[in-house]
């Protein structure tokens, strides 16, 4: 009975000592005791009106990792050579990622102080989950996959982990420009050490910034996401007790250090879909990864800014960045994550295509190459002639500019029907110009097996069923046989279609030349004779 007294005491206490425009703070042990007590009508306001609040007076051990990591990572993902991303207000982003389905092993250089880190943020996630669950109601946190029926509630979701260090550019930074202008995640509940020396921006409901700077290492972030509320719960009328939490990162200012994080977002599998009351009243399922990658953020602001249209862009590239996580050997260019160079991993990088212009990337929106192959990441002080090579190394399916020569050390690779086969060397290029050859010949060498066949003029002991069978089985690789003939055509690669023609050609006058003109001139049907009377008459009285 005192418990609950002194609880609903300290909720009042907390609101306030908690000043306006200052983050909500609770100590951990404080926010355990109001969970197990269920008493967080305070907190469900909190979480209604600002969506954030920072858990307070961790552990020493998860402080001291806080601080170690800040020290260490900056090199450490340097020299691990992970990818860095160009901001929007000229500084750098290297990220080091992670996911719970898909886990990657720390760096060994900040492991211990990552797994000290991550171990804690475990305890604040069950915590924060048992609250969640509380105030939304168990029955509407309910959700399901696609390939796995059984039911899951808000505490067995996944997360992704991120640690991220942005280095300032000397003489390069925008202080009109933030570095990850205001936006909502995408997931369900955002995690994120503090950093003092350059503090998360946040804004409540009404539009007004929220203080982080005041935080110290002790400290975790809790921020709603947009998941929460508008896919989980949408529809219920809890969705409305969570407020997803618009949070920037400003412009990074020269004479500070980089700013390092540690962040955790929860999240569900992509095909994950909601199955509380309202959501089975839909006629669709509500995937998880159409919202997660359609949903457009936004601040909600009260007074919006009316801002420049290249800082629109600029905001509109940075959550789609969001979206896109490329493996460390690889960063975001034109629409694809590709090879970074290492040949300067010390150096800026730049995608440019063959003429050496810029290209769209996560952060170049205006003026910049797109829909162009040839794009490829370069180092930007690089003197590298690439006139030996046989193309740039970036693979394509399919020439957008039209039929493209190969040989050209700056257009992109022919990727010849599979994605593992990428013809980037003259050998290759060759033997695969060989190979379509041998498919065109094999094409009219198909029809011409499937006519003899048919017309029982070959394999005469094939009888009844079998032959019935054997028949639709050359249709089938006729037909397959004929669509690769048509995928080797449409990379507009000059090169293959000739090759491919010449193959159907020799086909021809080695099977079919003697054969009736069919119907159709496509691959997998040309050279099919139009049918007479007299033939399908003896044709069936043969199979009777």
């Amino acid at each position: 009975m005192w418990e609950k007294v002194l609880a609903v005491i300290f909720q009042l206490l907390l609101i306030k000592v908690s000043e306006a425009g200052d983050i909500f703070k609770i100590g951990l042990s404080e926010l355990d005791s109001l969970v197990n007590s269920d008493q967080y009508s305070s907190l469900e306001s909190i979480l209604s009106s600002s969506g954030s609040l920072a858990v307070t007076n961790l552990p020493s051990d998860y402080a001291q990792a806080v601080r170690n990591i800040k020290r260490s990572a900056p090199a450490c993902l340097e020299q691990l050579k992970y990818p860095q991303f160009y901001l929007p207000d000229g500084s750098q982003r290297r990220t080091f990622a992670s996911a719970s389905d898909e886990p990657e092993e720390y760096p060994d250089c900040i492991r211990e102080d990552s797994e000290t880190i991550a171990k804690h943020l475990d305890t604040v996630d069950v915590l924060m989950s048992r609250l969640i669950t509380s105030i939304a109601g168990q029955e509407n946190l309910v959700w399901k996959t696609q390939e796995d029926q059984s039911m899951r509630n808000f505490s067995t979701t996944l997360y992704k982990e991120h640690i991220h260090v942005y280095q300032p550019l000397e003489g390069q930074n925008d202080e009109n420009v933030y570095a990850a202008p205001f936006h909502t995640d995408n997931g369900l509940l955002l995690m994120i050490t503090p950093f003092q020396e350059h503090p998360l921006q946040i804004k409540n409901k009404m539009g007004e910034l929220v203080e982080t700077g005041e935080l110290g290492d002790d400290t975790l972030l809790v921020l709603v996401a947009s998941g929460l509320s508008q896919w989980l719960l949408k529809g219920t009328k809890s969705s409305s007790k969570f407020f997803p939490v618009p949070h920037a990162v400003p412009s990074l200012i020269n004479n500070i250090s980089p700013r390092t994080v540690f962040a955790r977002m929860k999240v569900v599998p992509m095909d994950a879909f909601p199955t509380n009351i309202e959501a089975q009243k839909m006629k669709k399922r509500n995937l998880f990864e159409h919202f997660f990658n359609g949903v457009k953020n936004s601040a909600s602001e009260v007074c919006p800014i009316t801002k420049p249209a290249y800082q629109l862009a600029l905001e509109k590239s940075w959550s789609t960045l969001k979206t896109t996580e490329c493996s460390h050997s690889e960063a975001y260019c034109w629409m694809n994550c590709l090879e970074l160079p290492t040949t300067c991993p010390q150096s800026p990088v730049q995608c440019i295509n063959k003429d050496a212009k810029p290209c769209c990337t996560d952060t170049i929106t205006e003026d910049c190459e797109n829909m162009d192959q040839s794009c490829r990441w370069e180092c930007k002080a690089s003197n590298h002639t690439t006139d030996d090579k046989f193309c740039n190394g970036q693979g394509t399916d399919m020439y957008m500019q039209g039929f493209t020569a190969s040989g050209d050390a700056k257009d992109a690779c022919v990727i010849l029907l599979f994605k593992s086969w990428i013809l980037d060397t003259r050998a290759k290029f060759g033997f695969g110009c060989v190979g379509v050859i041998l498919l065109g010949i094999a094409i009219e060498g198909l029809l011409c097996l499937r006519r003899e066949l048919q017309s029982r003029k070959i394999l005469l002991w094939i009888r009844g069923v079998a032959r019935r069978v054997s028949i639709v089985l050359l249709f089938a690789l006729n037909i397959g046989s004929g669509y690769l003939a048509m995928l080797v055509a449409m990379t507009y690669s000059v090169e293959l279609f000739i090759c491919m023609v010449i193959g159907l050609v020799m086909g021809h006058a080695i099977f079919n030349t003697e054969a009736a003109v069919g119907e159709s001139v496509d691959p997998c049907c040309a050279s099919q004779a139009i049918g007479h009377t007299n033939d399908a008459k003896q044709h069936e009285a043969e199979n009777t």
